[in-house]
């Protein structure tokens, strides 16, 4: 039976991280390790994940593409399962993506997420609009427009690919899945979906941020001029 790691980056996330773990203690397919990579938070992260039975992995305050390629390469499982600090998973998450890859059907498994909190135009373009736009891409263009809160891979097939890029500010999601797409199958989907915090819907300027971020990615294949934020 294959082994699966979750990885969880963070940064100063005390205040929804809990959830995030709660939740995955709550799985019908229980976990083999829990890493949390710990971006030097300021704050009672690295307790709280602790507290909660995760492996607290802590280096120097980085880009997202580096604290997921960390988890990738510390990670001691044959399946790699990552998510974001502010996800709440539903109880059959792990189990659903494990019967995706378990059989080596697919190499990598990339679903979607949506939101409860937040602007209200920001909920629906999240919950309504971006998941039409994702599904149509991928059926035209079989591009995968993957969320980091909602991917999982076999490690070794994702470090023979080339990992993900560490010095990807954003778009590392999109970046694996595309990659691990280029040597084997995966699975896409976006009603298969965890819920995450809206509090990004708040930030002055997202989407200007994320018209730039497809424009340095999808013309330069370039992802480490753009970030998000950090949100708290």
């Amino acid at each position: 039976m294959s082994s699966v790691s979750i990885v969880i980056p963070a940064y100063n996330e005390e205040k929804y991280l809990p959830k995030t773990l709660e939740s995955i203690k709550n799985q019908t397919h229980k976990a083999d390790e829990i890493l949390v990579i710990n971006a030097s938070s300021t704050d009672d992260t690295a307790r709280a994940a602790r507290k909660l039975g995760a492996k607290v992995l802590t280096y120097p305050k980085n880009t997202i593409g580096f604290s997921r390629q960390m988890g990738i390469i510390s990670a001691q499982s044959d399946i790699v399962i990552q998510t974001d600090a502010d996800a709440v998973l539903p109880p059959q998450w792990i189990e659903r993506i494990y019967s995706y890859l378990n059989n080596k059907k697919y190499i990598g498994y990339f679903g979607g997420f949506r939101i409860t909190d937040g602007p209200l135009w920001y909920r629906l373009y999240i919950n309504f609009i971006q998941p039409f736009f994702n599904t149509v891409a991928y059926t035209i263009f079989r591009f995968p427009f993957a969320t980091g809160q909602n991917m999982g891979f076999w490690r070794d097939e994702a470090l023979r690919a080339g990992g993900i890029p560490k010095d990807f500010k954003i778009a590392e999601d999109m970046e694996i899945a595309r990659r691990l797409q280029s040597i084997g199958r995966i699975k896409f989907t976006q009603s298969e979906y965890v819920i995450a915090s809206g509090r990004r819907g708040y930030e002055k300027g997202i989407l200007w941020r994320i018209f730039k971020v497809f424009f340095f990615y999808f013309f330069f294949r370039n992802a480490n001029k753009v970030g998000f934020p950090a949100i708290r």
